[in-house]
């Protein structure tokens, strides 16, 4: 019974072409799009891993924090009855080493004599001669403070390996560069719902080595892991929202999808309060990123890009929730093409440069062949990474206020969703382009402002430098939104990765405008980070504007309506 079924179900399906066909999907895409189960299916989906990428990410502040206090245990003197603070000013007196060094005094020696005795010893002698300063390592080991708190005690990266902590936030940083990189093209290639569940397993399988590893160049590669990971879920994600959700809804729904990432810090913090052991912590972390296997079940692949695959019976099932009853009618023509031309049978000879612009290069190759595409391009690599240094100079530089991680994460987390919420606003009233324009211009003059600061007016520092955080925020889920509808469909992944990848260029040198210009001059970083925003949002000025009309599946498309939009504006 069955198999006669499903015979009389090929036969009574009707002829359709394959414009015809795509019409009836875009237009049920737009109407289910405008609302319902499967707007709040995709936007729930999408927005709760964001949530996971704000723990991981920003982790480093409470994993990898510095101890509280420090010093050097010297072996010879763990026998003596005498206290820290006795053994510190005998092995540390004036030195302001961090308890990296010690004095080269004859500790076995001094172990025999009561503390009266090698205090007015020692500095009698230091008079006479003074001793040499060596290394902890030569006459003891590092001690900390709460060492369980922090990865550092565990591999001991201080004083000489002091730089190999900060490798831990680059591993992030690099992962995210070609995690941004690869995933987008993989996104455009394989579809969004693939890049996202192998974002998904990088993501469970480096939370795992982070939390469990017993090496330190292990847990390095569960942190690249992570970064990557966060690129594999973020961009997929995100496109799912732009292409598939009405106009109505994008802006509010895009700009709620980066205001998670701070929700998620808001956690970390409250995590990180509540439990203090660094491994206990990062385990905390890893548990919800099981939710991703469900995240991956229930999601499906997006539409639209369903729809440029011309994948039509699997869009027609998602959207209609049946099997389709109608049977694309292919054209006769290129069908006639491809048997009388020989070349097209015999790609066999096609060289191998040839075959990587047909094939997974296409995409980025693409971006730069069109020159209304190739001068878009070039604006948002800008934009991105004028953008992402900005952000994180200024988390860079407010982080070396002296106050609580736990509270500063926080603060950080706070100052965070609003940023994203105001944008909500001004993109319903003036658009993409004024709005982008108008907080790139908020930023710098934030940031420059700090130059008309005493440099001892420490509160009016903070609070410029924080104004400038408030505004690159903002300008960060503005830009990402931007960027997304500038570009078509085909090529949307390609370009929102390649464009991440120039903003991890921004993260990646932000710690060296911090840690080697800073030391020039204070108010060197927010000066540079100031300028080029300023920059940024004059750039702005050239692009089309997005939110007037609806979003283009092909280049040429795109070409198109850039070229009218700005053609109106200049009658305008």
């Amino acid at each position: 019974m069955t198999k006669s079924k499903d015979t009389n179900l090929e036969k009574t399906r009707e002829l359709i072409s394959e414009q015809g066909m795509k019409d009836l999907l875009t237009k049920q895409l737009e109407i289910v799009g405008s609302g319902g189960a499967f707007v709040w299916a995709i936007f729930f989906l999408c927005v709760t891993p964001n949530i996971l990428n704000g723990f991981h990410v920003s982790s480093y502040t409470l994993l990898g924090h510095l101890p509280d206090d420090q010093w050097c245990g010297i072996d010879d003197l763990r026998a003596t009855n005498w206290t820290l603070e006795q053994k510190r000013s005998i092995t540390n007196r004036d030195l302001n080493s961090g308890g990296c060094t010690v004095w080269d005094w004859d500790y076995k020696q001094l172990s025999r004599m009561s503390y009266d005795e090698a205090s007015n010893y020692t500095h009698r002698m230091s008079q006479i001669n003074q001793p040499a300063e060596v290394s902890c390592k030569v006459k003891g080991n590092y001690e900390y403070l709460n060492p369980e708190s922090t990865f550092v005690a565990d591999w001991e990266l201080t004083c000489d390996r002091s730089i190999q902590r900060t490798s831990a936030q680059v591993s992030i940083s690099l992962g995210k560069f070609c995690g941004s990189f690869s995933f987008g093209i993989l996104a455009d290639k394989f579809g969004r719902k693939t890049s996202f569940t192998l974002g998904a397993a990088f993501f469970i399988v480096g939370s795992i080595m982070c939390s469990f590893s017993p090496w330190y160049s292990l847990f390095l590669i569960g942190r690249f892991a992570l970064g990557a990971a966060s690129s594999g879920l973020f961009y997929p994600a995100f496109t799912m929202i732009v292409e598939n959700i009405c106009l109505k809804h994008r802006s509010w729904m895009s700009i709620a999808f980066s205001a998670s990432y701070p929700v998620g810090m808001i956690l970390l913090a409250i995590t990180g309060y509540l439990i203090q052991p660094w491994r206990y912590l990062q385990l905390a972390l890893t548990i919800p990123s099981l939710l991703l296997i469900l995240n991956c079940y229930l999601m499906n692949e997006s539409p639209r890009w369903l729809i440029t695959k011309q994948r039509y019976d699997r869009v027609y099932q998602i959207l209609f929730k049946q099997p389709s009853h109608y049977e694309v009618q292919s054209a006769i023509a290129p069908a006639t093409e491809i048997v009388s031309d020989k070349k097209t049978l015999e790609p066999v000879n096609d060289s191998l440069c040839k075959k990587l612009r047909n094939g997974p290069l296409k995409s980025i190759i693409e971006l730069f062949t069109n020159p209304k595409v190739r001068k878009l391009i070039f604006t948002s690599y800008f934009m991105f990474c004028v953008t992402s240094l900005s952000y994180y100079v200024t988390a860079l530089n407010a982080a070396n206020l002296s106050v609580s991680r736990y509270l500063y994460i926080i603060a950080t987390g706070v100052v965070d969703i609003p940023s994203y919420l105001v944008p909500v606003i001004m993109l319903r009233f003036t658009g993409r382009r004024i709005t982008t324009m108008f907080l790139f211009v908020w930023t710098g003059i934030s940031l420059l402002l700090v130059l008309a600061v005493p440099s001892g007016s420490t509160t009016w520092i903070v609070s410029f430098a924080m104004l400038g955080r408030f505004g690159i925020s903002a300008t960060y889920s503005v830009v990402t939104l931007y960027t997304a509808e500038l570009y078509p469909t085909e090529i949307r992944n390609s370009a929102l990765g390649t464009c991440s990848t120039w903003a991890h260029v921004g993260s990646i040198s932000a710690p060296y405008v911090v840690d080697v210009l800073g030391a020039l001059g204070w108010y060197i970083p927010t000066t540079i980070c100031g300028c080029c925003v300023l920059v940024a949002g004059l750039l702005t000025l050239t692009l089309p504007e997005t939110g007037t009309g609806k979003l283009v599946d092909k280049i040429g498309d795109s070409s198109v309506a850039a070229g009218e939009q700005n053609e109106k504006a200049e009658k305008h």
